[in-house]
């Protein structure tokens, strides 16, 4: 069962898309609702890949997050209410961005797409 990072600073949300994902099959690694969240989890465990939100709560991005994650080899894609994330790196210029609200179509077709080029 593939393990899936959610890293979301809205709690409702956090806590619907981690239902979802569960919903879908995937073990669920958080939410986390902060970078510094995130790193204790990644501390313990590496996910196969990682839904990210953009931008965190206080305008926190969490392109360093999505750096470090890469750098482990993790596929990760933002989960955004944007249509792109601003200043991403070459190596996650790649990465998908699914908009909010993302319905579990997307979701699932996203994730399928991001852990079989794993």
């Amino acid at each position: 069962m593939p393990k899936i990072l959610v890293v979301e600073d809205d709690a409702l949300i956090a806590m619907e898309l981690c239902e979802r994902l569960t919903d879908m099959g995937y073990e669920v690694m958080g939410p986390a609702h902060s970078i510094p969240e995130a790193e204790t989890l990644l501390a313990r465990e590496t996910p196969d890949g990682a839904l990210l939100d953009a931008t965190l709560a206080g305008g926190v991005s969490s392109l360093p997050l999505g750096m470090i994650l890469h750098g482990k080899g993790v596929r990760i894609a933002f989960c955004t209410g944007y249509d792109k994330v601003k200043g991403a790196p070459p190596e996650l210029a790649q990465a998908p961005v699914l908009t909010k609200p993302v319905s579990d179509a997307d979701i699932k077709t996203c994730l399928d797409n991001l852990l079989a080029k794993g």
